[in-house]
């Protein structure tokens, strides 16, 4: 129980971590240390974003981004939770009770808008920009292809910030192992309204 507990915190963490590489001056797209000097990204007309959203409530308590109702049919019962802070970004992990259910992330990058988040998909092994979500630029990224087991979908939701729900399965029999974006899909709706509602 604690490996998997552990390896899913790790590839959570990972995902956040190559999420970032698309926007640091490391060479050839490889992710590095989240650690350090922030990155500054340049906006482009492409980061103009209608209705944006503030994000400054969410980053105050991460771990309260998704109710335990709306948590509840893809991991059941929350275990625990564990912030995640570092220079670029700011998460938390949501372990369940059961392991046979989800590990759900959410994440804020402050520093990363539409057009440098869609820039940054080379660095996934699966990359798929789908239809926005309330109107904000989205995409599907996994570390493998296809991404069976974990998926991450993000929201560019202001010319400078994204969101981004994770969702991962050590329990291959699970329904949604094999069709994991599904689940990011339905829960990243679920956040921004969220975040709306707070405002």
């Amino acid at each position: 129980m604690r490996s998997k507990t552990t390896l899913t915190v790790t590839i959570l963490s990972g995902v956040a971590a190559l999420a970032l590489a698309g926007c640091n001056n490391n060479p050839g797209g490889t992710a590095g240390p989240t650690t350090g000097a922030s990155t500054t990204t340049a906006t482009s007309s492409a980061d103009t974003v209608s209705n944006p959203l503030d994000t400054t409530k969410l980053q105050q308590n991460l771990c309260g981004g998704l109710t335990p109702a709306q948590l509840a049919p893809y991991m059941g019962q929350v275990r625990t939770t564990s912030p995640v802070n570092q220079s670029d970004y700011a998460g938390c992990d949501l372990l369940p009770a059961d392991s046979g259910m989800a590990t759900v992330s959410i994440n804020v990058y402050p520093n990363l808008g539409p057009s440098a988040m869609i820039a940054s998909n080379g660095n996934f092994p699966y990359a798929k920009n789908i239809a926005p979500i309330e109107g904000y630029t989205a995409r599907n990224t996994g570390l493998k292809n296809p991404p069976n087991g974990e998926c991450s979908t993000s929201a560019a939701v202001s010319s400078h910030a994204t969101v981004e729900v994770s969702v991962q399965w050590a329990d291959k029999s699970s329904q949604y192992y094999n069709n994991p974006c599904t689940v990011s899909d339905a829960l990243t709706p679920l956040l921004l309204d969220n975040i709306k509602a707070s405002r």
